[in-house]
């Protein structure tokens, strides 16, 4: 007899979260989303793109709280931890493997 796999629907419903400093972000983990991120992604990993940061915030955060973040004009490097954890949180990935894709480097 073939083995049946199903999908949870908790694996359906369940929002990842980034916490920044005392408020919690939603992140939009939905395979349309992920597609577009990872598409910007690969087109960028050769150049040294800042937009592409913003540009992959507006998609993993609602509207709101993609404004609410960059008004908060952190320092560089935690913008760059707070990439590393929304790429993170939106495929799944740990921590570790993100950011040996995506190296931290400094802001020219």
């Amino acid at each position: 007899m073939a083995k049946m796999y199903t999908l949870d629907s908790k694996l359906l419903t369940g929002t990842p979260e980034i916490r920044v400093g005392d408020k919690v972000y939603p992140v939009d983990d939905r395979q349309k989303t992920v597609k577009k991120i990872l598409d910007i992604c690969d087109k960028n990993a050769e150049k040294k793109d800042l937009d592409m940061i913003d540009e992959v915030f507006k998609l993993a955060f609602a509207s709101k709280d993609y404004k609410e973040i960059e008004a908060m004009n952190m320092p560089w490097a935690a913008h760059q931890q707070l990439f590393t954890l929304a790429i993170s949180a939106v495929t799944g990935e740990d921590a570790e493997k993100t950011e040996a894709r995506f190296p931290q480097e400094n802001a020219e």
